[in-house]
């Protein structure tokens, strides 16, 4: 499992690796701004086909949290 927390300053780092130690959790990774990276999408697939793709059938946001919700 994966839990992300921000924190700003070095301040709230050492409260939070205090409170982890409390709770010994030892299975902590700390990454800086500088360790992560983005990548790209590949710009080279037209999604020209994917609209109107529901046209026939639309859709409200309603009806698609509801069928989510029952599959759950």
């Amino acid at each position: 499992m994966r839990i992300t927390i921000e924190i700003d300053s070095d301040k709230e780092m050492e409260k939070l690796s205090a409170l982890l130690k409390a709770f010994d959790i030892n299975c902590v990774n700390v990454l800086t701004h500088e360790d992560i990276t983005v990548d790209n999408g590949d710009k080279s697939i037209d999604p020209t086909p994917l609209f109107g793709i529901w046209a026939d059938n639309p859709r409200t946001l309603e009806d698609i949290r509801n069928r989510v919700w029952k599959t759950l």
